[in-house]
Order: C-alpha cells, then sequence, then structure tokens
C-alpha cells in the first residue's frame, strides 16, 4: 500500500511545521504549498499537522482504494468523480488507524494484501467508533479546500476550453461534497461535554491527594506532581497547553501569581509535539495555600531531578524532561481507572469547563450583572472582551438556571 505520513520537523527558530512524506520518502509538493497557506495566517502547529494528517488519509485512500493519480487526473481535465468524492466523506469520518495497516513508526515499504486490508476496513466500519462530528466536519471542509486549490493549480497549466471544463467539473462537485458536511444538531449540543458536578470534583480531589489511599500513583514525585496538576487546572480553568508552558520564571511568588505567555515555537522547549496557548497573556492570581504546594513541587520534588535543571519548565518527567500532552492525557486516563466513580469523559479540558461553571455560580452569589461577569471571565481565561466563547463552557449552568426558571413558571398553574 502506497504510504503517505504526515511529519513533524522543527526549523533552527525553534518553529514546528509538518509535511506529507509519500512513498518516495519526499514531501508531497502540493501539499507543502497548501500548508505554507495556514503557516502565513500564524495557525497553530497543532492545527496545521492536523491539516496534514487529514491529506494524508485523503491520498491512502485515492491511492491504496480508488486507484485515482489525482494530479492526473486533474492534468486531463477532469475532477473527481461524485462516487470518489463521496468515499473520501465515509472515510473522513474514522480514526486513520481504524482505516489501515500503516504505522508512522515505520519507515520501510511492506507488501500489503488488498483484500485484507478491505476485509479490515469492513470491520472498522462494523466496531470502530466514528470521530465526534465537529472532528468529521472539519476533515471534510480541509478536503474540499485541499482539492479545490489542487484543482486551480492544475488548472493553470491546461488550454482554456480544458481549464473552464475543470473548473466547471470541479465547482459543481465540491458543492455537492461540502452539503454533505455533518452539522452539529442541537440535540448533539444537548450531549455537548460539561464539567464536574460539586460530588465529582470533590471525589477526584479526594483521590489525588498524596496522602488517599486510592492515589492511582506510587508515592513521590509523581504523585505530587499530578496532585498540583489537577489543583491548577480546577482552580483556574487554564488549558493543558497552558499548563505545560508554564515556567518557573513565571511564578511571581511574592505576588502569589502566574503569569500565563504565549510562547510559540520557543527554542528553549524541546518537545517534538509543540504546547501552545490559543489565548492571550494574562497573569492569573492564587491562594496562598495553592501557591505553597506548587514552590514545594518546585523547590523539593523537581529539584530532586538533577536533567530537570536544565530546562525551564515547571511540569517536567521522571526524567527531567518537559511534561507531553500526551502525558496529561494518560493521567487522566489513570484516575477514570483508579476511581470508577468519576465521569468516564474526565479529561483536562473538563477541567477547564468545570471553572467556568463555578465562575458563574460565584459570579451570581456576587450578584455581577451579565457584563461585569462577561468582562471578568473573560479577562481570566485570556479571551477578547467580545469573544463568546463562554457559551461553549457554561452549559450545566445554563441548563440550570432554565430549569429553575421554567419550575417557576409552573408554580402559577395551581395544579
Amino acid at each position: 500500500m502506497p504510504r503517505y505520513v504526515a511529519k513533524r520537523f522543527r526549523f533552527q527558530n525553534g518553529e514546528h511545521h509538518s509535511v506529507l512524506k509519500g512513498p518516495d520518502g519526499l514531501p508531497v509538493h502540493a501539499v507543502t504549498l497548501f500548508l505554507q497557506k495556514f503557516r502565513k495566517r500564524g495557525r497553530a502547529a497543532n492545527t496545521i499537522h492536523a491539516v496534514c494528517q487529514c491529506l494524508a488519509l485523503l491520498y491512502r485512500e485515492l491511492d491504496a482504494n480508488l486507484r485515482v493519480d489525482i494530479l492526473e487526473r486533474l492534468r486531463s481535465g477532469h475532477f473527481l468523480t461524485s462516487s470518489e468524492l463521496a468515499r473520501l466523506a465515509d472515510v473522513a469520518q474514522y480514526p486513520m488507524k481504524a482505516l489501515t495497516h500503516e504505522d508512522e513508526q515505520h519507515a520501510t515499504p511492506q507488501v500489503v494484501n488488498i483484500k485484507s486490508v478491505r476485509i479490515r476496513r469492513r470491520k472498522a466500519a462494523e466496531e470502530v467508533e466514528a470521530v465526534g462530528k465537529a472532528n468529521h466536519a472539519n476533515r471534510m471542509r480541509y478536503m474540499a479546500d485541499y482539492l479545490g486549490f489542487l484543482a486551480s493549480y492544475s488548472a493553470a497549466g491546461l488550454p482554456q476550453l480544458q481549464r473552464q471544463q475543470l473548473n466547471l467539473e470541479t465547482t459543481a462537485a465540491l458543492k455537492t461534497f461540502k452539503a454533505q458536511i455533518p452539522k452539529v444538531t442541537k440535540r448533539a449540543e444537548m450531549n455537548a461535554r460539561e464539567g464536574l458536578s460539586k460530588e465529582d470534583q470533590d471525589r477526584l480531589l479526594r483521590v489525588v491527594h498524596p496522602e488517599s489511599p486510592d492515589n492511582p500513583w506510587e508515592r513521590g514525585f509523581v504523585r505530587h506532581r499530578n496532585w498540583v496538576i489537577v489543583m491548577l487546572l480546577l482552580a483556574t480553568g487554564m488549558r493543558s497547553g497552558e499548563l505545560l508552558g508554564l515556567q518557573i520564571g513565571d511564578i511571581k511568588q511574592q505576588l502569589c501569581k502566574l503569569g500565563v505567555l504565549r510562547r510559540a515555537d520557543a527554542p528553549e522547549d524541546p518537545r517534538r509535539t509543540p504546547v501552545g496557548t490559543k489565548t492571550s497573556d494574562r497573569e492569573l492570581e492564587l491562594l496562598p495555600g495553592i501557591m505553597r504546594a506548587l514552590l514545594a513541587h518546585i523547590n523539593v520534588d523537581r529539584h530532586r531531578i538533577r536533567a530537570a535543571r536544565r530546562h525551564p519548565q515547571v511540569f517536567v518527567a521522571q526524567d527531567g524532561k518537559p511534561l507531553s500532552t500526551r502525558s496529561i492525557g494518560k493521567l487522566f486516563q489513570q484516575l477514570r481507572v483508579a476511581c470508577p466513580g468519576l465521569p468516564v469523559t474526565l479529561t483536562s479540558h473538563v477541567m477547564r469547563h468545570t471553572w467556568n461553571e463555578r465562575f458563574s455560580e460565584q459570579a451570581d452569589e456576587m450578584g455581577l450583572s451579565e457584563v461585569e461577569e462577561a468582562r471578568a471571565r473573560n479577562e481570566q481565561q485570556g479571551w477578547t472582551d467580545n469573544s463568546q466563547s463562554a457559551r461553549n463552557y457554561t452549559r450545566r449552568h445554563t441548563k440550570r438556571k432554565g430549569r429553575a426558571v421554567a419550575l417557576k413558571l409552573q408554580e402559577d398553574l395551581n395544579v
């Protein structure tokens, strides 16, 4: 099977970028040009890599199953057929590992039985859970944008009549393809992520406390570090990428404050997969007890790891290297296993939802107006003044207020 693999690399200035390597091991030129558009727009390295992975999926499907050389097709003045596009729309909804034998860790070509691959694909379609609607929609948009870009790129070298024919076919086909992009319905919003209930918050804090008998980690460095991580996420509502980007110099001990700073492609960050801060720079104030726990981790537990002294990042692994995004995911996975009573949806981002719902409750208790609450929240979360992001993080609180008002209305019925 032809191998198309999205690969990350790093420029000398520390900037992360991605390329799509083809079966010959060389970057696919058209994809490189397409990704350059995202880079010029300042899109995050992880976003660019997600686009690159999506295009790897597109090329694998075209070559391995549809047997289409997309450049040759376009140079002949014709676009993909409706059935070919329908196939791309279908595969875009499944995890990449469920649709291919390939493993990015292997660099050597393999001889693959195409029949067995197709059998596995059918099995995957039956057993593997599809990606979320938002993910599926994004993949289809990336595919449509790339195919439109590639058609325009190829049409430039065609005679006028062929160019016009290709443009007409492309416009009509992509219109049909885009009409299949899934939309997030109200029902999907009802099932969207929410923060933890008060009971689950209390249970989580009991489990992660270093002295808890239910704590899933061995005593010592990892146990104390993970406790501090969970506390900071609940206390500040910061993103996991922001937490992983914290440096010791960002801590203002005397003021009990943390600086959350954007450091895209920082040269001092050795992590292959970059951690990003999507929001604006800001300062967050901590209660003295939480600041003491953070400083104790840095000055005692972290200080014992000699290799950690070579890196400015606050949170490191046991080998002293800065902690990775994958490690945060593993942390919460271990918590879900260790404490079955916690929600199966528990992730670091649920901590952010939880903070925002607690913020809404506290704002209600303090009698803040909607405008005051919005301004205060946006400042704390690093959002712009006119940001509407809060709506994505306060579903539980909004539902609770809505139910309370609805029940109040029913009191007048005197049933």
